[in-house]
């Protein structure tokens, strides 16, 4: 009863003040039907979303939304964002994702929160391990195994045992050239040498050699088209956040964010960055592929990964429903 009075002293002083003025009274109708909020909280697939990376190369998840405003046959266009950052977990494997919805055209927001639970489908990590850490890799087989992960390794120098056996244990293999040298400062003749002289060797031992990755990933554009002349693929590396669907990695060459130790001070940034990228790719769906790079898999290695953390990864790929990519299967 008090709020009912308290509202009616409202109207009531917003009256006064239109007669004091002589102004029409006008509450302008919030641009935010019913139905605007209640379908993106529907989560539907026509709503589509994309991500793009601000100025820092934080992920912001966004989608562009518009409908007919009530009661006119005008167009009103909106943009969401989309909080992927640390969502509430159902406990069941469904999380609570916050969202806010903003008028083009006004400029005003509303917040509210969708339920979204990760379903299987063709969205994945193509995860990779670079130079040769023989002896970590095997000791990790049984750990993929565990996780049902299948991996590339991209070996250098010359063919050697541990390539049959890690083809029997489901993974890959890729070159990573003879001595890993920066390929953009040598000759011609060293570029050939490097790259394409011990190939042969692989592949009469029956390794495909499907994927080349660029030593520190450096590269200039003629050597594309080069390589591809040997390699179907082709693996450049670097720190920001990429997604390519299986199309676009066929077209020859795409770029892997590394995992290195040295790249995360801390555990805690390692997860906050792997469950966003997870989420991200997984909630904006279209069978989206993210490839990852990392190197050794120690727990002192800067370029490697610790182990905890490769765990981390597996579970939460697990977790996120996300398939596990070789270069082969592309």
């Amino acid at each position: 009863m008090k709020r009912i009075l308290a509202v009616e002293y409202i109207l009531l002083f917003m009256f006064l003040i239109s007669c004091a003025t002589r102004q029409p009274l006008i509450i302008s109708p919030s641009p935010f039907t019913e139905k605007t909020v209640s379908r993106i909280k529907k989560n539907s697939h026509d709503i589509k979303k994309f991500f793009i990376l601000d100025e820092n190369k934080n992920i912001i998840v966004k989608a562009d939304y518009s409908e007919l405003r009530q009661g006119t046959k005008e167009i009103e266009h909106f943009e969401v964002i989309y909080d992927l950052k640390d969502p509430a977990s159902d406990g069941r494997g469904g999380f609570f994702i916050p969202f806010t919805v903003r008028s083009l055209e006004t400029g005003e927001t509303e917040q509210d929160k969708l339920f979204w639970k990760p379903r299987k489908d063709a969205t994945g990590i193509l995860l990779a391990f670079d130079d040769n850490y023989i002896e970590a890799w095997e000791q990790n087989f049984d750990l993929f195994d565990f996780y049902h992960a299948q991996v590339t390794f991209f070996i250098k120098g010359e063919y050697i045992s541990f390539c049959r056996e890690a083809l029997k244990r489901g993974h890959d293999i890729g070159y990573h050239t003879e001595n890993h040298l920066n390929l953009t400062k040598v000759s011609r003749e060293v570029f050939d040498e490097e790259t394409l002289s011990k190939v042969g060797d692989y592949r009469k031992a029956g390794i495909p050699l499907t994927a080349f990755a660029y030593p520190f990933g450096l590269s200039e554009p003629w050597m594309n088209e080069e390589l591809l002349k040997s390699f179907k693929i082709l693996r450049g590396y670097g720190v920001t956040f990429r997604v390519y669907d299986r199309a676009s990695i066929r077209e020859g060459y795409s770029s892997s964010k590394a995992l290195d130790n040295i790249l995360f001070k801390r555990d805690e940034d390692f997860e906050a960055t792997v469950d966003l990228m997870f989420r991200t790719i997984k909630f904006i769906g279209g069978n989206l592929i993210l490839p990852l790079t990392t190197h050794n898999i120690s727990d002192t290695a800067d370029w490697g990964i610790k182990p905890y953390r490769l765990r981390y990864l597996l579970q939460s790929a697990n977790d996120m429903q996300l398939k596990f990519y070789r270069y082969k299967d592309l």
